[in-house]
Parts: C-alpha cells; sequence; structure tokens
C-alpha cells in the first residue's frame, strides 16, 4: 500500500471557497447514486459562511445546496455536483481504483489530501486523470507499507502507530490544529489523558528508535 499527502489545484467548490477566504472545508463522504448523481456532505469551518454560500449559487461545479445543517459554529453542508463537477471529479476513479481517503480539506488555496492506494499502477492512474483534466498536484508525501511488515516497527506498539497516525490523518499536528485531544480520543473511545499518555509514549518510542537511538540505554543508567 502507498499513503500520500499532496495537494491538487481541484475545480469542486473553487469559486465558492474564493468568495469566502476564511472558511476550511473539510469532506466527510460521497455517494454515487443509481440515478447518477454525485453527492457530497462536507463540514465548514471559519468566519464568512454568508460569502461562502453566496459563492456556492455561483459555483458552476455544485448545485446550490440542498440541506444545511448547524452544529455550534461549523456548518455540514449536502451538495450535489453538477454536469460539470462530476466530470472533474476524483471520487469515482478512487473507488475504481480501490483506494482510500483518510482525510479531505480544502479553502480557497486548494484542495489537501491524505489517501491510500492499494499499488503504484493505482497511483499512477489517479495522476493520469489528474493530467488529464489540467489538475495541477503537488506531491507532499508518499511511503509505502512493505508487505509483512512488523507491527512493532520503530519501537511502536499497533495501538500506539494507530494513534499516531490518526493524529496525522486528524490534523492534531497541523498548524494551526485542527483537531482536539478530545477529539482525537473520540475516535479510540478513550480519555483525553488515555490519549495523551498514548500519543507521548508513542512519540517518545519513535523517537528513540531513530533520531535519538541511544536515548532509552541513557535513560536506563541515570
Amino acid at each position: 500500500m502507498l499513503f500520500t499527502a499532496f495537494w491538487i489545484d481541484y475545480p469542486i467548490l473553487r469559486e465558492a471557497l474564493s468568495a469566502a477566504p476564511d472558511v476550511t472545508i473539510t469532506w466527510e463522504q460521497s455517494d454515487l447514486t443509481e440515478d447518477g448523481s454525485h453527492q457530497m456532505l462536507v463540514w465548514a469551518d471559519g468566519d464568512g459562511y454568508d460569502a461562502f454560500e453566496t459563492g456556492l449559487e455561483a459555483d458552476a461545479t455544485v448545485e446550490p445546496p440542498s440541506r444545511v445543517v448547524e452544529f455550534g459554529d461549523r456548518r455540514l453542508y449536502q451538495l450535489e455536483l453538477t454536469p460539470t463537477g462530476k466530470r472533474q471529479s476524483v471520487y469515482p476513479v478512487v473507488l475504481e481504483e480501490g483506494s482510500l481517503l483518510r482525510r479531505v480539506t480544502a479553502t480557497h488555496e486548494g484542495w489537501h489530501f491524505r489517501a491510500v492506494f492499494p499499488s503504484e499502477d493505482a497511483l499512477e492512474r489517479f495522476h493520469q486523470f489528474l493530467l488529464d483534466n489540467d489538475i495541477g498536484l503537488e506531491l507532499q508525501r508518499l511511503y509505502k507499507e512493505q508487505d509483512g511488515a512488523d507491527s512493532t516497527q520503530f519501537g511502536l506498539t499497533d495501538q500506539q502507530r494507530e494513534t499516531l497516525v490518526t493524529a496525522v490523518d486528524a490534523g492534531y499536528l497541523d498548524i494551526p490544529r485542527s483537531c482536539s485531544l478530545a477529539e482525537l480520543g473520540e475516535a479510540f473511545d478513550i480519555s483525553p489523558n488515555a490519549t495523551s499518555e498514548r500519543f507521548r509514549r508513542g512519540v517518545k518510542a519513535l523517537i528513540e528508535e531513530t533520531v535519538y537511538p541511544n536515548a532509552g540505554s541513557q535513560s536506563e543508567t541515570q
């Protein structure tokens, strides 16, 4: 499997986001229905909802929102792609290649994806789709998981590794942080204190096995 992080100059919602530069979108899910429609749920955070919704009315890639639900200072939008949006959507390609979207966010500056591809061929076909549709790509990270890799690689337990990966995918390490410790803990159904302890132990183990390999032996002798 290939774990990737990349930025794309994605046309979906470009006009709406350009009208509201203080709004950040987080993709929740997409659905391809039997009648051929492509529906999408996205969270919106930030200031400028009025500008964003005005932008949605003018955006050629989506129909006006069929439903908007407010949750505190966040809003959940149910959108349907127009024929123009469907032609440029990467989601059908992701499904066809058996890939997985781990986290997708967007601002007026573009879309950031964290995704898993089953093979290099799948990633290449995804890239070709972007090229065919004149969608710019900037690959930021590429990590290949080897078959049969030891689950305790880098001194991490399975739980610690899962916590660190989830922290990255959820934006806990982003600047500014887009996920709280409590929200991270909800993914594992544990308390914030337990999440913090697991995260810190995982970071410590990772450091001791990589950039500071002598730390463990030094601490044992002190």
